[in-house]
């Protein structure tokens, strides 16, 4: 019998589980189209915030794998939804991030500020972008020491990608906590937040795994979410790091397609 055939259900993460980059993992959408043809229940969850969760669910229909767009739930949603219940709907928000992100922000009810009137915001956002620069470091810094919360997307170190990982959000967010000596608090993997949202889109299934390549983020969340774990090993984590873990994921498979092996 194969892996998938014990759930019911999956959450599954998109970043070195089903691409790397723009680069698909070979046999990830054969096998997304089989789990939805065999009436899996499937919420993607990622971490990755530089777009608007319908602009992934759309790259995953390019792709080939026919998902609605509230199947896709993002940290940058969980951690835009988290600040608005931490200021209030209204408040004022200095974001360091893509544009996409800016605009979830802004979709939940925070007015965004730029330039040195961030540091009025009541709120820093913090999610990795590749234009991060020094004056968004000074302009977080100034706002968070005069008050503001400060709110992440991850943790995450670093992002795969096709010929070695690049810096992720966590190393943006080090440099705001660091500058500032505040710590934030995280909307996406491993916290609640992001998982008690995408858990309840699944419905009735019973049985529910989380499929992701990140030990401490996808793995260490999904457990505390009350969930079977499967690693797989085409992302950021080896089989040596799940050999080593404590707890280690109850399954570590090479890729997403061993879950039909």
């Amino acid at each position: 019998m194969a892996l998938a055939d014990e759930f019911d259900g999956f959450l599954i993460d998109l970043d070195g589980v089903v691409w790397e980059g723009r680069e698909l993992v070979p046999g990830s959408v054969e096998t997304l189209r089989k789990l939805i043809e065999t009436g899996k229940e499937i919420v993607f969850v990622t971490n990755n915030s530089v777009k608007l969760p319908a602009a992934y669910a759309a790259r995953l229909r390019d792709a080939g794998v026919e998902i609605a767009g509230d199947r896709v739930v993002t940290a940058g949603a969980a951690t835009a939804r988290l600040a608005v219940e931490g200021v209030g709907s209204g408040g004022t928000a200095f974001v360091i991030g893509a544009p996409g992100f800016k605009e979830t922000v802004a979709a939940a009810g925070l007015g965004l500020l730029d330039g040195e009137a961030g540091r009025r915001a009541d709120a820093v956002i913090v999610s990795g972008h590749r234009e991060f620069d020094y004056d968004e470091l000074l302009t977080a810094t100034f706002a968070l020491r005069a008050g503001a919360a400060l709110f992440g997307t991850s943790r995450d170190p670093t992002l795969p990608m096709p010929g070695g990982a690049w810096p992720g959000t966590g190393a943006t967010l080090a440099a705001v906590e660091t500058a500032s000596g505040k710590t934030a608090e995280i909307g996406g993997k491993p916290e609640h937040h992001l998982f008690g949202q995408a858990r309840g889109l699944i419905g009735d299934a019973a049985r529910v795994a989380m499929v992701g390549d990140r030990i401490a983020s996808d793995i260490e969340g999904g457990r505390r979410a009350g969930l079977e774990t499967i690693l797989v090993l085409s992302g950021a984590s080896s089989r040596e790091q799940a050999e080593a873990a404590d707890p280690k994921p109850d399954f570590v498979v090479d890729d997403l397609a061993a879950l039909l092996q």
